[in-house]
C-alpha cells in the first residue's frame, strides 16, 4: 500500500521537487547580468521581482468582471507548511536539522511554490520526512497500553481530516487500517511508522486542493467547497491546517457564508501567530528577509557583523508598528528607528543604552523617509561587499515598489563594458545611462542615486569616498524619466534626495496598487495579476483607501473572487 501510494504520488507530475519558481506575472527585471554587485562592476540585474501591474500609467487596471483571484489547481505544500502540519495536527516537531525536500534558503527570497513539482527524488525525500514523524510518534496519541487497530481506528477518524483539509472515507480508513495490521508481525513502532508513512505520503497530505467539485467539467468558473475555502484561508493565516474553531465552519458547511468567512478572519487575525505570519509575509515583499544572508567585507566594515542580527530586528520592530499599529504612508514618512546602544554608536544615531532595541524619533532628513533610509533595507538592498550599489538599490525600487515593467535583458558583452567604467559611484551611474540608454539603466539608476549619503551597510555620510581625492561632496540629486512614476507621463522627475524619492512614492496610488498585488500574490501563493479580476482592482481601491495592512489582508480574504476559481480560461 506504501508503495502504491508512491507511485499515485509520483504520477501526479513530473520532475523536480523543492524547485521554487517565481509565479506568473511575477517575475524579475530582465535578466541583465551582474558581477559583483558594486556599481563599479555592476549592470542591471533583477533585484527578486514583483508582480506587475504595468507601470506608471495603467491603475485603474483594465479587468475581468466576475474573474476569480487564482485559477482552479493543485499545489504542493511548502516544506514549511509540511512541518507546521505535522506540528499542529500530529504534535510532531521536526528538528531544523531536518530537511523535508529542499535545504533552507540561502537568499532569504520567498519560498515561493505553486509551481513545485514531485519527482522521484522528493518521492524520496517525503517518505524519509514521514518516516522521521513516525520516529517521534513511537505511540498512538491518546491510547493506553499497546497500539491496536481501535485506538488507531479513532486516531485516524480525529487527526486525518484536518491534515488532509477534507473528510477522510471510511474505505481509506480502512486501507490505512490493513496497512496497519500488515506490520502487527514487526511490532507496535513498525505499524506506526507504515501508517504515519502512508497517511504523510497521500496526495491529499501533499497536494492542496483548490478545484470545486466539477473542476474537470465545468467551465468559467467553481466555487470552492467549505473544506477548500478553509484551507485557503489557513494556508495564508497560519501557514498551516485550520484550527478547531475554522475546520469547525467549513464542516458546518457556514464558512462559504459572508458574514461566517469575514468572521473567523477577523479572528485569526487578531492572533500573535497570524499576525507573526502576515508580518513575515510583508517582510519577504520589502526583501528584509535577504538581510541574515548579505555579506559585507569585514576589513572594509568590521561593524557589519556584529550588527547584521540587530538591524534584521530592528527592520522588524519597524514593520510591526507600520502594519499593525500604523498606516501604509508611514512606510514613507516615518522617521522612527528602533536601535540599541551598539546600534546607534555605529550609525551615529541618539544613545540608547543597554542591548534591547527601543524606538527612537531621529530629527533631520537623515533617516526622515521612512522605509528608504532604514539602516536595514540600506544594507539589504546594496549587494556590493565592499561599497556603493547605485545598480541594486535602485532596482529594488524599480521593481518591489513601482512594479515597473520588467527591463530588457542584457547584451551578451555587459559585464565585460561595466568593468570597464571608472570613476565615483555617481561618475559610473552616469556612464552606464549614456552607453546603456534610457531604456535600461536609464529606468532605474536614479532611485539607487538618491541613496548615495548612504554606505553599502545604511549609514548616513555626508563626503563621496568615491570622488578623486577621496572625500568630495555628496550629490544625491537625480532625475526620474518620464512614465516611470505615476502621474508623470511626459514630463521627468527631479530629486534632490531619499527624501523627495519618499514624498514621490507616497503621493499617488502607483506604490500601494503594486504593494496590494504582492501581497495578494503572498497570501494566494499565485499572482491575481493573470486572471485580472475587477475584484483585485476593488482590492487595490480599498488599500488605498484606508491604509491598512490588515484591511489588505482581509479584503483579499474576503472578496467574492476568493471563493472562486477560474477554469476553462475564464
Amino acid at each position: 500500500m506504501v508503495g502504491l501510494a508512491l507511485t499515485v504520488l509520483s504520477a501526479c507530475t513530473a520532475e523536480v521537487g523543492g524547485n521554487r519558481q517565481s509565479p506568473p506575472g511575477m517575475g524579475a527585471s530582465g535578466g541583465a547580468s551582474a558581477t559583483s554587485g558594486g556599481s563599479a562592476n555592476a549592470s542591471a540585474a533583477g533585484s527578486g521581482g514583483g508582480t506587475s501591474n504595468g507601470g506608471a500609467g495603467a491603475n485603474p487596471m483594465q479587468c475581468t468582471p466576475g474573474a476569480s483571484l487564482a485559477s482552479a489547481r493543485l499545489t504542493l505544500l511548502s516544506d514549511d507548511q509540511y512541518r507546521n502540519i505535522v506540528q499542529d495536527v500530529f504534535k510532531v516537531t521536526l528538528p531544523v536539522s531536518t530537511t523535508v525536500t529542499a535545504l533552507p534558503s540561502t537568499t532569504g527570497l520567498y519560498p515561493y511554490n505553486e509551481n513545485a513539482q514531485v519527482g522521484t527524488t522528493t518521492v524520496q525525500a517525503y517518505q524519509r520526512a514521514a518516516d522521521e514523524v513516525a520516529a517521534l510518534l513511537p505511540t498512538i496519541p491518546g491510547c493506553t497500553g499497546a497500539a491496536n487497530a481501535a485506538c488507531m481506528d479513532a486516531f485516524l477518524r480525529k487527526s486525518l481530516p484536518v491534515a488532509w483539509r477534507r473528510p477522510v472515507t471510511d474505505a481509506e480508513i480502512t486501507a490505512l487500517l490493513a496497512i496497519f495490521d500488515s506490520g502487527a508481525p514487526d511490532g507496535q513502532a513498525r505499524q506506526i511508522q507504515l501508517t504515519i508513512e502512508a497517511a504523510l505520503l497521500h496526495p491529499a497530505f501533499l497536494y492542496r486542493s483548490e478545484l470545486g467539485t466539477n473542476a474537470a467539467s465545468a467551465t468559467g468558473k467553481v466555487a470552492l467547497t467549505p473544506f477548500e475555502v478553509a484551507s485557503a484561508v489557513s494556508f495564508a493565516l497560519l501557514n498551516s491546517s485550520p484550527d478547531d474553531q475554522l475546520w469547525a465552519k467549513a464542516s458546518d458547511g457556514t464558512l462559504t457564508t459572508p458574514a461566517v468567512l469575514a468572521g473567523e478572519v477577523t479572528r485569526l487575525m487578531a492572533t500573535p501567530r497570524v499576525q507573526a505570519n502576515l508580518l513575515k509575509k510583508v517582510s519577504y515583499y520589502l526583501d528584509f528577509e535577504t538581510l541574515p544572508f548579505i555579506s559585507k567585507d569585514p576589513s572594509t566594515f568590521p561593524e557589519f557583523g556584529g550588527l547584521q542580527g540587530t538591524l534584521y530586528q530592528s527592520s522588524q520592530l519597524f514593520l510591526g508598528d507600520v502594519v499593525w499599529g500604523g498606516h501604509f504612508s508611514d512606510l514613507f514618512a516615518s522617521h522612527k528607528i528602533y536601535t540599541n546602544h551598539a546600534m546607534a554608536k555605529a550609525f551615529g544615531l541618539p544613545d540608547v543604552p543597554g542591548d534591547a532595541l527601543a524606538p527612537i524619533t531621529v530629527a533631520g532628513p537623515a533617516y526622515g523617509a521612512g522605509l528608504l533610509t532604514q539602516p536595514a533595507l540600506l544594507a539589504a538592498s546594496n549587494q556590493n561587499a565592499t561599497g556603493d550599489d547605485v545598480v541594486h538599490r535602485g532596482l529594488w525600487i524599480h521593481d518591489n515598489l513601482l512594479c515597473a515593467p520588467p527591463l530588457p535583458p542584457a547584451p551578451a558583452n555587459a559585464a565585460a563594458v561595466a568593468k570597464t567604467i571608472t570613476g565615483s559611484s555617481r561618475q559610473q551611474a552616469i556612464t552606464r545611462d549614456t552607453t546603456c540608454g534610457a531604456a535600461c539603466h536609464g529606468q532605474f539608476d536614479a532611485f539607487g542615486l538618491v541613496t548615495l549619503s548612504y554606505d553599502s551597510i545604511g549609514r548616513y555620510r555626508t563626503s563621496d569616498p568615491t570622488t578623486t581625492p577621496p572625500g568630495g561632496a555628496i550629490d544625491t540629486t537625480a532625475t526620474v524619466q518620464a512614465n516611470i512614476l505615476a502621474g508623470h507621463p511626459d514630463m521627468p522627475v527631479m530629486l534632490a534626495n531619499a527624501n523627495d524619492l519618499a514624498a514621490a512614492l507616497a503621493s499617488g496610488r502607483q506604490v500601494s496598487d503594486c504593494t496590494a498585488d504582492h501581497l495578494a500574490t503572498y497570501t494566494l501563493d499565485h499572482s491575481p495579476t493573470v486572471e485580472g479580476s475587477c475584484e483585485l482592482q476593488a482590492i487595490r481601491d480599498h488599500f488605498q483607501t484606508t491604509g491598512s495592512f490588515s484591511e489588505l489582508f482581509t479584503s483579499i480574504l474576503t472578496s467574492p473572487a476568493f471563493l472562486t476559481r477560474d477554469v476553462g480560461g475564464q
